[in-house]
């Protein structure tokens, strides 16, 4: 992968990619062997391919049964990003997933924290902006994909004293 390439020029090649394939059109020219675009996490639950679902456009994909995180999936992805280049890594999930914990938005947003907390490889070029980690979800019924925006984490807000009166529990006599 040539390593001028940038995540968002990677996440347009997908999103151009997922338009040919909603038209109908003839698939991406490939590039070099070798060359994937993105890394692509998706649940291994029956849903269309990677490759299909974003045009032909080369991608490098793994599949897990409803996201998990474990050593192959973790093995794999640091290779497509720490040997291949790949700027972008797309957690896949899907809205009709037969399995007990699903791959809709909050398993997506789960799997990206799993990434980079189990990988110092992940967690760092997605901290450097070399790659990004991004969710997206197959609308089964509509054929389409969304795009899963990460949660924010908000700091606790600080709290300078007693906000409510104290209950009769709270309250002890002498």
């Amino acid at each position: 992968m040539d390593m001028s390439v940038s995540p968002s020029f990677a996440l347009a090649r997908l999103r151009a990619g997922h338009h040919r394939f909603r038209v109908g059109a003839a698939p991406a020219p490939t590039g070099p062997v070798g060359a994937p675009v993105a890394a692509i996490l998706s649940c291994a639950d029956p849903q269309p391919e990677a490759s299909i679902v974003f045009g032909g456009v080369d991608v490098f994909a793994v599949r897990a049964a409803g996201l998990r995180v474990g050593p192959a999936v973790l093995g794999s992805l640091e290779y497509a990003v720490g040997h291949l280049g790949v700027p972008l890594v797309v957690v896949l999930g899907h809205t009709a997933c037969s399995l007990p914990h699903g791959s809709g938005p909050e398993r997506i947003r789960a799997t990206v924290d799993a990434l980079r907390r189990h990988s110092p490889l992940l967690d760092q070029t997605a901290r450097s902006g070399r790659c990004v980690l991004h969710g997206m979800l197959w609308h089964d019924a509509g054929r389409t994909l969304g795009e899963i925006r990460p949660v924010v984490a908000v700091p606790a807000a600080r709290r300078t004293g007693r906000r409510r009166p104290p209950n009769r529990a709270e309250v002890r006599t002498t």
